[in-house]
């Protein structure tokens, strides 16, 4: 073969090599642009609007993994929490909690636990305010620290901010330094982006216990739990839920009634929900609203109080589940004593 054939052939080759480097690198160069134009894709995906700015710069699965942990939690039924009020008083014990307003006025509070969540409040808030209805959010204190424009979007409109631990732990199962951190933590954090502190408390799926009551009451903030709990966070169906809140167990005057910030089959049923309870004459209120009309009501009837049946007249007309659709959760009243004070049942102990 001729040598200037074979330089030839040679010269190809390293011509080959250098264009096979050069492609290389060229589309690696754009792969790595594409990754970069989905990121930012990313961030703009996530429901970014004028009233809710802090979603940009939070991807979808740092508040996904937090709200599935959420939904895990098993919220303690009504029936429970009456069984566990009743074994209180036997022993003399009189913790500070609220369960439920007074039970003859034509009024009741909704309440939404967990939030903020960067997709569903801001359309729970447009659909608050559009039926005109005011609520209490029951907020977790490290969403708020990442959602903090929702949690001032909740107080401009003139709702009603409580506190929900910073973590959502199982406070029964923390000790008395960890339990005060999560009261109190939360408390910060709502302060500082509202320049507001809470002084309603509910602990995650309602667990606690004298020590959570004690400290809840030595931060100066009222225990608050439910009358009302259709199990919207289990997401049985919208069906399912109006059922259970309002002819399952109807609700009555004075309920506080408990759904969660973050669960399609509950916004879909709000607006027949609100529609029906007013068509039945109730005003909604919020918690703040309720205590001080309680206040209002105790002091101009000092000799006064609002009727309640006792723990074992609840515990005999609650449902028995019979199927996986029922559950005790919607017993409506419960036994506490008159109410006192700001609402709620003082701490104390019979001697």
């Amino acid at each position: 073969m001729p040598q200037s054939l074979k330089t030839t052939e040679k010269d190809c080759l390293c011509c080959r090599a250098g264009f096979a480097k050069y492609t290389s690198i060229r589309f690696a160069g754009l792969l790595a642009l594409l990754c970069v134009l989905l990121y930012m894709g990313a961030g703009t995906a996530s429901e970014i609007s004028p009233e809710n700015p802090d979603v940009a710069a939070k991807p979808i699965s740092v508040y996904d993994s937090y709200w599935l942990k959420a939904k895990d939690t098993v919220n303690k039924s009504v029936m429970t929490m009456l069984t566990q009020h009743q074994a209180e008083l036997d022993l003399g014990i009189r913790l500070h909690k609220l369960m439920h307003g007074d039970r003859s006025q034509k009024y009741v509070a909704f309440t939404f636990d967990d939030g903020p969540h960067p997709t569903f409040t801001p359309r729970l808030l447009a659909l608050l305010k559009l039926y005109q209805v005011k609520a209490t959010f029951f907020v977790v204190g490290k969403m708020a620290e990442r959602y903090p424009s929702l949690l001032q979007a909740e107080v401009a409109d003139g709702h009603c901010i409580g506190n929900h631990t910073y973590d959502h732990e199982n406070l029964t199962k923390l000790s008395p330094d960890k339990v005060t951190f999560e009261i109190s933590a939360c408390n910060e954090v709502v302060k500082r982006i509202t320049g507001q502190t809470p002084h309603l408390f509910r602990p995650p799926g309602g667990a606690y216990n004298h020590q959570v009551a004690e400290i809840s009451e030595a931060l100066h903030t009222n225990l608050v739990l439910w009358s009302n709990d259709p199990g919207d966070y289990a997401q049985p169906g919208t069906q399912v839920i109006e059922r259970r809140l309002l002819s399952q167990t109807p609700i009555q005057g004075g309920a506080i009634i408990l759904l969660h910030d973050g669960v399609d089959q509950t916004l879909d049923l709000l607006p027949h929900l609100f529609a029906t309870l007013r068509l039945q004459g109730y005003e909604f209120v919020t918690l703040d609203q309720m205590i001080t009309s309680m206040n209002n009501h105790s002091a101009s009837n000092p000799t006064s109080s609002p009727v309640h049946a006792t723990v074992s007249q609840l515990l005999a007309k609650a449902p028995i589940p019979n199927n996986a659709d029922t559950q005790p959760n919607d017993v409506q009243a419960s036994p506490q004593q008159p109410v006192s004070g700001a609402g709620v049942v003082s701490n104390t102990k019979a001697k």
